[in-house]
């Protein structure tokens, strides 16, 4: 059989009825695959008490809110940050943060782009009363909106880090992954670095 020409075959549907047809197939499709939601988390350890401490002292971390001071075993920071990476601009993107079945919130902060947008919390976090799921209301989240958080988590004692922690919608999107600074550098550091006639390779 003699091998098909893709070009005459390409040629042939553009101009033919076909095209239409297609050319919409692909824009319908396209317009209804779920929206992508770029996700960036980074977990940091603000005060770890240390354990089997020979000289008998121990140490715990005292948060003062509302006037009322509770004190816990460690700290840790998670930082948060969600980015509209699709095609579509939503009004009101709805989201929950779900942490490990024993870590726990104490308190949020949120940062949003600018005055014209906010955040909504609709789940009340205090070292009082902490949490393990707390949802969010983003408005407006446009195309390449970006928020952050700032997620302060203590752990049980006997835990050595936070577990990972989950970010999920009701509405038709997927959260995918976007590097941390950390990571960003460190592919930075692996690419060669051209200087003059000089070509400089970093590895890890």
């Amino acid at each position: 059989m003699s091998q098909i020409n893709w070009i005459h075959v390409i040629v042939a549907l553009i101009g033919g009825g076909a095209s239409g047809a297609i050319i919409n197939a692909l824009v319908s499709s396209y317009r209804a695959r779920l929206q992508p939601v770029g996700r960036r988390l980074e977990i940091l350890p603000v005060f770890i008490r240390q354990s089997g401490d020979p000289s008998g002292l121990t140490a715990k971390i005292a948060i003062t809110h509302g006037g009322n001071t509770v004190t816990f075993n460690n700290l840790y920071l998670a930082e948060v940050q969600v980015v509209n990476r699709g095609n579509k601009d939503m009004e009101e993107f709805k989201f929950g943060v779900t942490l490990g079945n024993t870590d726990k919130c104490i308190f949020v902060t949120s940062s949003s782009p600018d005055r014209h947008h906010e955040v909504l919390q609709d789940t009340e976090v205090t070292p009082q009363s902490p949490q393990g799921e707390i949802d969010f209301k983003l408005r407006p989240f446009n195309r390449r909106d970006s928020y952050s958080f700032k997620l302060y988590l203590v752990i049980p004692e006997e835990a050595k880090e936070p577990k990972k922690i989950e970010l999920g919608s009701s509405s038709p999107v997927k959260f995918i992954e976007m590097p941390t600074v950390g990571e960003v550098l460190a592919r930075v550091a692996e690419e060669a670095v051209k200087v003059g006639p000089l070509r400089i390779s970093v590895r890890r």
